[in-house]
């Protein structure tokens, strides 16, 4: 009765803490982390897209100057690594690949439009390599070290060393909101242009639960201010959200080797044009803080023996540059 009364405690206290509204300081500037990796759902699966490692910097502009129905700017900038591998880590048998080893390394630029009517337009670019240059070898043999997980064989087979320019435009937009505000449904879309992707996508997204409009949203990565005399006045966030999306791929140079260079690697693959992903996530935030963590599922990529695959995320931001 005592541990009852304890969770009933707690769990009132967690809704008021979640339904209540931050009156108080807004900040310029947002620094973040993610971390992708299939071990945190499936510990000792290492297939595919297996490891991701993300640091982002963003920066509201002065709205005081923006006009129309732009409501914030939101400058970002990006650095990451992408590792990919066959149905394991260890696989030094060429002959039983279903994915090449290689790794994409890079670095980017966005811009992200946050509209009053809650449309949101993301355009961004990004500079790096495929290939050894990318290090995903050193990367992931580090990580299987200081985990203490089984030895890494096989990356002399990797896809050869090619620049990479790729550009992405990805679209918002709100359809339906409850008349409580604790349920949206969203259309989302976007188009990659690139040596490394090409492609497009479009799906829909769900969020459940206490969360503020997409502008002033830690699913939207909006909750950063610039405007003179602003003062914070959004809820705290705790939610959960789903993104079904259909992936039209026209060329994927992680399992078809770089697309100008004639010697591509010792092993590449087919690719399957259409693929469903469906993310499955919890975000929360308060004041300076927001955190995700996320599941995502994929189904098969590429041709041969390659199986449907999955992989959690984890994101955490921190809020700096008081107005």
């Amino acid at each position: 009765m005592i541990f009852i009364n304890e969770l009933r405690t707690l769990t009132l206290l967690i809704i008021f803490f979640t339904c209540t509204t931050a009156y108080g300081q807004t900040y310029q500037n947002e620094v973040g982390a993610m971390t992708d990796n299939d071990v945190y759902i499936a510990y000792m699966q290492d297939r595919y897209y297996t490891n991701g490692i993300f640091g982002y910097h963003r920066h509201a502009l002065d709205q005081d100057k923006l006009t129309g129905n732009i409501e914030k700017k939101v400058i970002e900038f990006e650095a990451g690594q992408k590792i990919y591998n066959p149905y394991s880590a260890n696989a030094d048998n060429v002959d039983l690949h279903d994915r090449p080893f290689t790794a994409y390394l890079y670095g980017g630029v966005a811009l992200n439009l946050y509209y009053k009517n809650e449309d949101i337009l993301r355009a961004s670019a990004q500079l790096g390599i495929i290939g050894p240059g990318a290090l995903g070898e050193q990367t992931q043999t580090i990580f299987h070290n200081v985990l203490g997980m089984y030895p890494v064989n096989g990356w002399e087979y990797q896809l050869n060393n090619e620049a990479a320019i790729n550009m992405e435009l990805a679209y918002t937009h709100l359809f339906y909101r409850t008349a409580n505000g604790h349920l949206d449904i969203s259309g989302a879309s976007g188009v990659l242009i690139g040596n490394t992707f090409t492609g497009a996508n479009a799906g829909a997204v769900i969020r459940i639960g206490n969360f503020n409009p997409f502008p002033q949203s830690s699913y939207a990565n909006s909750r950063i201010v610039n405007k003179k005399g602003a003062k914070a006045k959004v809820k705290n966030e705790l939610f959960f959200f789903t993104k079904p999306q259909l992936n039209y791929a026209a060329y994927d140079a992680t399992i078809e080797g770089g697309l100008f260079i004639k010697d591509k690697g010792p092993i590449t693959f087919g690719l399957r044009n259409f693929v469903y992903s469906q993310q499955l996530g919890v975000n929360f935030a308060a004041a300076r803080w927001s955190s995700k963590f996320i599941v995502t599922l994929k189904s098969r990529e590429s041709e041969g023996n390659a199986k449907a695959y999955h992989y959690g995320s984890i994101v955490l931001t921190y809020s700096y540059g008081k107005n």
